[in-house]
């Protein structure tokens, strides 16, 4: 499989929308990547977020974010859009129709295994519809099969000018669907970091494993459980990475490792959180000298594979099966 290293996107003005700032490390590591493949082409970048200062306050560590500008998301739901408008909502959107083109592109972007995902990104992108703008959609993709869904995933085909998905399954399913102006091109989480310094720096591996869950973690409870008490029986100690930290239960995992702990509380000294917000290049290094990384979490297996740590990933979503065929494709 051939890595392109190439973002090719029109115009000098380019707007990234996604979900951005909400406190999802492999969101924002995409984005991260993205930004750093269009400031080689000198693109004037501008990020649409929920949290602007949250968001700058992390980037600080990777780039210099006074060459970026940040704008407030378009609200998703009717309420919180007249709240938008009412307060300074009209200047942004003048910004959102000054931009010459629009990059979509968060993880798994249209599935209908999240629910109301086509019109989510038809919101988000609203304001750039009126005039033509460029149009670019990137991640994983899945051609819907409800009949509402086709209608907006149709509509939103229609404005679109180019698909940069980050597997195989995804071009071939768009093209089979009628959309021939796709190719693949890798999650660009990985341009984010030089994960090659890590990687190459041969790190001792040391007496510790590394665990994130998320909601759909039951299922697999059983199996985790046992993997986790296996390790506990040979004195290693275990850290959990909250990847996400929103306010739902769905992207809230520290909830996880309190119920893990529990589990497991004849050994809650063995348990401690490694966290990645406030000092990225440490949680690297830690994540690097690993035993090992189980992960329920597409965000947790990729980084782990980039940085060489062995894997054992829990596939709960079909996004995961394929993007370790990308990786396996990657490095054979």
């Amino acid at each position: 499989m051939e890595l392109n290293k190439q973002l090719k996107i029109e115009g000098k003005k380019v707007l990234i929308i996604g979900n951005r700032s909400h406190k999802n490390m492999w969101d924002e590591l995409i984005l991260l990547g993205t930004i750093k493949l269009l400031q080689k082409q000198w693109k004037e970048i501008y990020i649409s977020a929920y949290n602007i200062s949250w968001l700058k306050s992390f980037f600080k560590q990777f780039i210099n974010i006074d060459e970026i500008g940040f704008l407030r998301e378009i609200p998703k739901w009717f309420r919180s859009f007249r709240k938008f408008i009412k307060d300074w909502g009209r200047k942004t959107i003048k910004k959102y129709k000054e931009m010459d083109s629009v990059i979509v592109w968060g993880g798994e972007i249209l599935t209908e295994e999240l629910p109301n995902n086509y019109r989510y990104w038809l919101v988000s992108i609203f304001p750039c519809l009126k005039k033509h703008k460029n149009i670019y959609l990137m991640g994983g993709i899945q051609v819907p099969k409800k009949w509402y869904n086709k209608k907006l995933f149709s509509f939103l085909l229609k404005k679109t000018n180019y698909i940069y998905a980050r597997d195989l399954d995804s071009v071939y399913g768009l093209k089979k669907y009628w959309f021939e102006n796709t190719e693949f091109f890798m999650d660009t989480s990985f341009f984010a970091y030089d994960w090659n310094i890590i990687k190459n720096a041969n790190h001792k591996k040391q007496k510790y494993i590394i665990i994130n869950v998320n909601k759909n973690w039951e299922r697999f409870l059983e199996n985790i459980s046992n993997d986790i008490k296996d390790f506990l029986s040979n004195w290693y100690k275990i850290l959990y990475v909250p990847v996400a930290k929103w306010k739902n239960s769905q992207y809230n995992d520290i909830q996880y490792y309190k119920q893990i702990k529990e589990k497991h509380k004849k050994h809650n000294s063995s348990f401690e959180v490694l966290d990645w917000e406030n000092a990225f290049d440490n949680f690297i290094k830690k994540l690097a000298k690993a035993e090992l990384v189980i992960s329920t979490r597409l965000h947790l297996f990729l980084i782990s594979s980039f940085v060489g740590t062995k894997t054992k990933v829990y596939p709960y979503q079909k996004k995961i099966l394929k993007m370790q065929d990308v990786i396996k494709n990657l490095i054979d």
